[in-house]
């Protein structure tokens, strides 16, 4: 009976401490009174039954044996984000339940549907924060000032894991990994390796023109120009919790990616650039005030932009940029970095301060 105590005990636990996860970032992170009252709701509940049973509840504590449970052991993974911390907590609860659902009905068989009503609720209540949390995720994602785009020619023979610690060292909040020549096999190797990188320094990691090295290597979501793989169809593949971003050259284009479903649009090339041959001519930094004034998603500017000229990008009210000679074909990567974040988050601070 002792080992039984002590799988009720554990389970009940595990289910708690689930749910509290979950309510406790619909009520600060969602700031949502009605999923968090509903988390509380289930987890009161669970107690409830166990308290009509006060005999048994004083037991589980008695024979409960936190040290020497095997259980100490087990390494816990990593949650990615707020989306995969909630659906493991998620995942936790509502295997417990089912645990003490299918033990109580070997005790008291009256409990166990009890139990099997709030373990629906709970998959219910798990449906739902994803529902909020997905944009809020994204959202957050997107919320960086320099986009570090990496280009093997323009490394000056430096790999892309050097080049990459170096820009974020220099506050680079995303990083995208584009190589036209590379095959898949080696761009998911680099992707795998960059995307550990990127995970521990909490800086979104996006990949170029393929949706599927993006999902294999665990990227945050691909990037697409307007000859790469259709938002519509890419969506299909990376699912609702992926950042798909999408290169534009005019307004027209910008709207029709939003529209398509795209979490960003990219204005450009902004100035001439050599760093794609043959791409699109200059659009010029009016075209990023039109954009902004006209879409809802974020916004990223791109092409030919150094720290001579970004501040006519940053006077268009573009506060994403994205470089690729400027950072990664310097000398001092980290320094160059530094200095072009350096020059955003000042414009940043003096629209916040002026309200302009």
């Amino acid at each position: 009976m002792r080992e039984l105590d002590r799988l009720l005990d554990a389970n009940l636990n595990r289910a708690a401490e689930g749910l509290r996860t979950l309510g406790e970032v619909a009520r600060f992170v969602l700031s949502d009174p009605i999923l968090s009252e509903n988390a509380r709701n289930i987890r009161r509940r669970i107690h409830e039954v166990l308290a009509e049973l006060p005999t048994l509840r004083n037991r589980l504590i008695l024979e409960r044996d936190s040290e020497t449970d095997v259980g100490r052991e087990f390494k816990p993974g990593r949650h990615q984000s707020l989306v995969d911390l909630c659906r493991a907590n998620a995942r936790r609860a509502e295997e417990s339940l089912r645990v003490l659902e299918e033990t109580w009905r070997t005790i008291r068989p009256e409990v166990a549907p009890i139990l099997a009503d709030l373990r629906y609720k709970t998959y219910t209540l798990e449906k739902n924060l994803v529902e909020k949390l997905l944009p809020w995720d994204i959202a957050k994602k997107l919320d960086f000032s320099l986009y570090v785009v990496l280009g093997r020619e323009q490394s000056r023979g430096r790999d892309f894991l050097e080049v990459t610690r170096a820009a974020i060292a220099g506050g680079a909040g995303a990083i995208q990994l584009r190589d036209k020549e590379m095959g898949k096999r080696d761009l998911l190797e680099w992707a795998k390796r960059l995307r550990e990188i990127t995970a521990e320094a909490g800086v979104t990691f996006l990949m170029n023109d393929h949706p599927d090295v993006a999902l294999a290597s665990g990227a945050d979501g691909v990037h697409l120009g307007q000859d790469d793989f259709p938002i519509p169809q890419a969506r299909d593949i990376l699912g609702p919790s992926m950042i798909i971003g999408a290169s534009t050259h005019s307004l027209e284009q910008a709207q029709r990616a939003e529209q398509e479903g795209a979490s960003y649009v990219n204005v450009g090339p902004i100035f001439p650039t050599a760093t794609k041959k043959g791409g699109h001519p200059p659009v010029g930094p009016e075209l990023i005030r039109t954009v902004l004034d006209r879409v809802s998603v974020p916004v990223t500017t791109m092409g030919g932009i150094n720290l001579a000229n970004v501040d006519q990008v940053l006077a268009q009210g573009a506060r994403r940029i994205a470089v690729v000679s400027a950072v990664v074909g310097t000398t001092d990567i980290q320094a160059a970095a530094r200095a072009l974040y350096e020059r955003i988050k000042t414009a940043d601070n003096f629209d916040k301060s002026t309200g302009d």
